[in-house]
């Protein structure tokens, strides 16, 4: 098998991969999930995983995630927070923060034990957070390898669905593609390759979102604005 694009890319720390994917990627397509009024979560996942086949019909080469770190260390101001100006229970927020940070450790050590694994650090953040923050957040990309076994993708994709993954995304190195369900409502699909997203475009086009149709066929044709 030759060389992989994609995978090149997201093992570069130049390739940020930061939302929304479709509309920092060139080659990228994005399809709707929830339908209907009625069964519209059932339709998200059914959608979902019918779109999963069409990318990986023998299976993801690789998963890649965010693993956010916060430094709680670094030196600041010698003053207390003030939660009044956050407007909320500094104890819950102590609680639900615990929580969150303890999900997200515990999501990384089980992919990176079970799975072949290479890490991206220091990679480019959301500018609302650089404010927020003031640099003490930093991201690294988890590039898991699936070497021929398999990632139960449909309880990772119900994951996010549910508002609750890690930012996964779902690569295939033969098909040059990234997979990444941003919630019920959504997917991207981000190519390396203007080739492979027409290559795509027919099978996944019953999946589109009206609203982007226009935007798909002006990269389809590519074409520009």
């Amino acid at each position: 098998m030759q060389e992989s694009k994609i995978e090149n890319l997201i093992c570069d720390g130049t390739f940020s991969y930061m939302q929304p994917y479709f509309y920092n990627h060139p080659y990228a397509l994005r399809c709707e999930l929830g339908i209907g009024d009625e069964d519209y979560m059932a339709n998200a996942k059914k959608r979902a995983g019918e779109i999963y086949d069409i990318l990986f019909p023998g299976g993801a080469d690789a998963i890649i995630f965010n693993y956010w770190i916060f430094d709680y260390s670094e030196s600041g101001e010698a003053k207390k927070i003030d939660y009044e100006e956050w407007d909320c229970d500094p104890n819950a927020r102590i609680q639900n923060t615990l929580e969150e940070e303890m999900e997200q450790l515990k999501f990384l050590l089980e992919y990176q034990t079970q799975y072949r694994h290479f890490s991206v650090r220091n990679l480019k953040t959301y500018s609302t957070f650089d404010e927020t923050y003031s640099g003490k957040l930093r991201r690294n990309r988890i590039v898991c390898y699936s070497d021929g076994t398999s990632f139960d993708h449909r309880a990772l994709i119900e994951l996010q669905i549910n508002g609750k993954g890690h930012e996964i995304g779902f690569v295939s190195f033969r098909n040059e593609c990234i997979l990444s369900v941003y919630d019920d409502r959504g997917c991207d699909i981000v190519f390396a390759t203007h080739e492979k997203m027409k290559e795509f475009y027919p099978k996944l086009k019953s999946y589109f979102l009206d609203y982007d149709k226009e935007e798909m066929e002006r990269r389809f044709h590519n074409s520009k604005k």
